[in-house]
């Protein structure tokens, strides 16, 4: 199962999910029943534990419903089953009462990260008796101060407490002496007396009774360390802690309230992000190995950007609508229902980097889904070697996620990690440690050298270039699921309409997908035409036919370029707060040009047929 099948499963069924999760665990099991069949697998429901296992006998993922989150026991339960099956991920759904009785939490514990909250759900539904009980008693609080002074700590609605939200993120970054010099003023503030032990912060009241506990970013994919602090707060009736956790991306922290109130609750988050950039952004070493040349050059489809700079770095002159036609992506369209931003990243690229060979070069790559610590471990080993012996060959890197979830070139390196470019850091980041590679969510390490085929006597004709573009255009629609899923090619236009018109797409991905697609068609136009001068005079008794045609290809893209523009400019990109779209006057205007613009699509892959077959001669 794959972390695309895993998306689109999660897009699909995420209003199912939440309308089954008041029924309890065997209402959310019999939602879950269809899609473990679709996969393949066996669904087991075990002491309120739903599996979902693989024919070999092992669990490839457990969900699990928590419908009091004040239930210690049941939390540490979770915990210690997913360290007794082994499971690759496991999905909790938490009812986080004191935000409102409907309002659930969706935990995700893998590999990675032993806690990390994924997404929030509305359960609307009719509740059975385990969501009905008595509310479990909370202990008794002889300072009621100490308690809502503490409990406010670091608050979602608040500033942090000084010297400001940026700023403890820097203070998270370096010596955890600094952040103990920071909590023990504020200890102070809550009449409280602060001790360190064995690297963990304790706060205790004049008597000595432990009132709260903070654990500096303990190690994410560790889940010993997380099981032991849920003991020990079931040990000692401790009334609260926090846990600060290193986030998916550089300069931001997640923390986590483990409290009588909820014992699974993400608080807060420390960044240093501002508009979209770290302020924390920039070089802070120096590479001990690096190609100075090679930058990312800044497009929406970062993956082309990145490939553009290390074709630029390796003395290839193409222009960008070249590349982008010669190597497909100006055709690709791949919408992930509902919208889900991780469409246009998130398909099978391999016939793209194929077609990186009619110039000359050739991508090797460390590709691997690693579900496991061992396995991450191995897969990082190799992407060092990788990058250390391509970089010191003067071949150009990049890689997926090693910041944000985008493509970023690999510019450098040195004994801590990796020099990179691309989105939100265009001049040069880093180093970003090399343990780091794979460490997100869904624990994908992808990195690629980009390097010449030996041989090759350079780029190959215009005419096979022009030819074998248009060949993968049409397969890329015309036989979606072999590169992009059910939801890409020409049926990708449908489920893009279908998300506007039902009201629910997502606004983020909305406003990313129709930026990538407008402009890769736009670039699609620019590449036929380029087609149409390079072919001039190409074959005395094809030319009459080849330029007619490319100017029918260019006219009908140019449609399909302008009415995907015109969706960008009404959902332009932003960053926006979890939404879904209305349908309204705005969305029934793009759902007009979608089919506009399909209905262009079809005709110009219609020319594209023609000409294939007739190039090819």
């Amino acid at each position: 199962m794959s972390p695309q099948d895993l998306g689109s499963f999660w897009q699909q069924n995420k209003q199912r999910i939440g309308a089954a999760l008041p029924g309890g665990t065997d209402a959310l099991a019999a939602v879950l029943q269809a899609s473990a069949d679709d996969f393949g697998l066996v669904q087991q429901i075990d002491d309120s534990f739903i599996r979902w296992v693989i024919p070999e006998g092992a669990v490839a993922l457990m969900f699990c419903v928590v419908p009091d989150p004040r239930d210690l026991d049941r939390i540490l339960e979770v915990y210690e089953a997913v360290r007794q099956r082994e499971v690759r991920l496991t999905a909790v759904f938490v009812n986080q009462r004191t935000d409102g009785p409907h309002e659930w939490d969706v935990f995700v514990i893998n590999a990675q990260c032993a806690m990390r909250h994924a997404d929030r759900i509305s359960g609307v539904g009719e509740a059975t008796s385990d969501l009905t009980s008595e509310p479990v008693s909370e202990p008794h609080d002889p300072d009621a101060t100490i308690r809502k002074d503490i409990y406010s700590l670091f608050d979602g609605d608040q500033e942090f407490p000084l010297p400001g939200n940026a700023a403890w993120a820097r203070l998270l970054a370096g010596p955890t002496e600094t952040v103990h010099e920071l909590l023990a003023a504020l200890a102070a503030a809550c009449d409280c007396v602060q001790v360190i032990d064995d690297g963990a912060v304790c706060w205790n009241d004049t008597d000595g009774a432990p009132q709260a506990m903070f654990f500096l970013l303990p190690d994410r994919s560790d889940l010993d360390t997380f099981i032991g602090i849920y003991r020990w707060l079931r040990e000692t009736g401790c009334r609260v802690a926090f846990v600060f956790l290193d986030g998916d991306r550089a300069g931001l922290y997640d923390i986590f309230r483990l409290s009588a109130r909820s014992y699974l609750k993400h608080h807060n988050q420390a960044k240093a992000w501002a508009d979209g950039k770290t302020e924390v952004e920039g070089m802070t070493g120096t590479p001990q190995r690096e190609l100075p040349k090679l930058r990312w050059q800044p497009h929406w489809a970062s993956h082309v950007g990145c490939l553009e700079g290390c074709l630029d770095s390796l003395g290839c002159d193409v222009s960008t609508a070249w590349l982008f036609g010669a190597t497909g992506h100006a055709f690709v369209l791949n919408i992930v229902p509902d919208l889900c931003p991780s469409g246009p990243t998130d398909w099978d690229t391999s016939g793209m980097l194929r077609l990186l060979a009619n110039f000359g070069y050739r991508v090797e790559l460390v590709d691997e889904y690693s579900a496991r610590q061992d396995d991450l471990e191995q897969a990082q080993a190799r992407v060092r070697q990788l990058v250390t012996e391509s970089i010191d060959a003067g071949w150009p890197c990049y890689g997926w996620e090693l910041d944000i979830p985008e493509y970023q070139v690999i510019f450098g390196y040195d004994e801590q990690g990796v020099y990179i470019s691309g989105p939100t850091c265009d001049d040069g980041k880093g180093p970003m440690p090399w343990t780091d590679i794979g460490r997100s969510e869904i624990g994908m390490v992808l990195v690629a050298s980009v390097r010449p085929i030996a041989d090759a006597g350079g780029t190959a004709g215009d005419a096979k270039i022009i030819h074998d573009a248009l060949t993968y255009a049409l397969d890329l629609a015309h036989n979606r699921i072999k590169w992009t899923g059910a939801a890409g090619g020409l049926a990708g236009y449908t489920t893009w309409i279908d998300a506007l018109e039902r009201g629910t797409a997502d606004r983020f991905g909305l406003g990313y997908n129709a930026a990538v697609w407008s402009e890769s068609r736009r670039f699609a136009v620019e590449f036929l035409e380029e087609a149409r001068g390079r072919l001039a005079g190409v074959g005395p008794e094809n030319d009459g036919d080849i330029a007619p045609l490319l100017a029918d290809a260019s006219q009908h893209y140019s449609v399909v370029a302008a009415k995907l523009k015109a969706v960008a400019q009404c959902y332009p990109f932003d960053f926006p707060e979890d939404e879904t779209m209305a349908v309204d006057d705005r969305a029934r205007e793009a759902v007009a040009a979608l089919r506009e613009a399909r209905e262009a699509e079809v005709k110009g892959l219609q020319v594209f047929a023609e000409l294939v077959e007739l190039i090819g001669r």
